[in-house]
């Protein structure tokens, strides 16, 4: 009796660790994003190869990566982006990812090569933490319907980042009480540039787009000054744009 006891409580005991893994496993929703930015001597060659190297990586990282971005942009730089759910599969495609890339470029040597002679100087690497909180969404939002994007990178003081993102959910609140719909996509930095740098990105479908939209919220807003003032204040205060870019998606 005794030892179907202690099996018992054995056998418990086994259940609720291997539940509660599993729990933790599940509650790590976050998404983050490796990025690359550098300059090329020729966007054609960049556009041409990105085909393969987005088909090769997704099947070869298919069971980590939760999709890939590519885009080129007015400053003349292209920004490559990775996207995934969860700090374990972040953790994999960097362990992996210097031996996957010989890999490539053994499999795929015309395209590996014409990529590394088409960049021009540094290659800036960065990690982002998709920050949920202060990112919104319209129903039925998929990023391959918004070929456009504005990147706005902020500086905010590192004492006041809890103040900046509260403003933002206020912005958010007095939008959405005014009936003010957009998509923006909010990320902080944790690996490349400062740990108090943000980019917000604003997808929409063309640049024309973009600025007849920004401009239809900006006329809805200018009615309830008032509200929004001391948030534009907020940010006056504790922020510096640090770069604006609008960027193109690669098919």
């Amino acid at each position: 009796m005794k030892k179907q006891s202690l099996y018992l409580c054995a056998l418990l005991l086994c259940t609720f660790l291997l539940a509660g893994k599993s729990a933790l496993a599940q509650k790590d929703t976050t998404v983050w994003m490796t990025s690359l930015e550098y300059r090329v001597h020729d966007e054609s060659i960049y556009e041409k190869n990105y085909a393969t190297v987005k088909a090769w990586w997704l099947k070869t990282d298919s069971d980590i990566e939760l999709g890939r971005i590519a885009n080129t942009s007015e400053s003349g730089r292209v920004y490559g982006s990775v996207l995934f759910k969860g700090a374990d599969n972040l953790g994999a495609y960097i362990a992996r990812r210097v031996k996957n890339q010989d890999k490539f470029n053994a499999e795929n040597p015309v395209v590996g090569k014409e990529n590394r002679e088409n960049i021009i100087g540094p290659v800036m690497r960065s990690i982002w933490m998709r920050v949920d909180s202060i990112s919104y969404q319209e129903p039925g939002y998929n990023r391959d319907n918004f070929p456009f994007r504005k990147i706005v990178f902020i500086s905010v003081l590192a004492d006041k980042m809890k103040d900046f993102e509260a403003g933002m959910r206020k912005q958010a609140q007095l939008d959405a009480s005014h009936g003010i719909k957009y998509n923006s996509i909010v990320f902080r930095c944790t690996d490349g540039y400062p740990a108090n740098t943000y980019m917000i990105v604003l997808p929409d479908k063309s640049l024309l787009d973009y600025y007849k939209n920004r401009e239809a919220r900006k006329m809805k807003r200018d009615q309830f000054k008032s509200e929004y003032a001391p948030l534009h204040r907020l940010s006056n205060d504790i922020t510096t744009v640090m770069r604006i870019d609008h960027l193109t998606m690669v098919k």
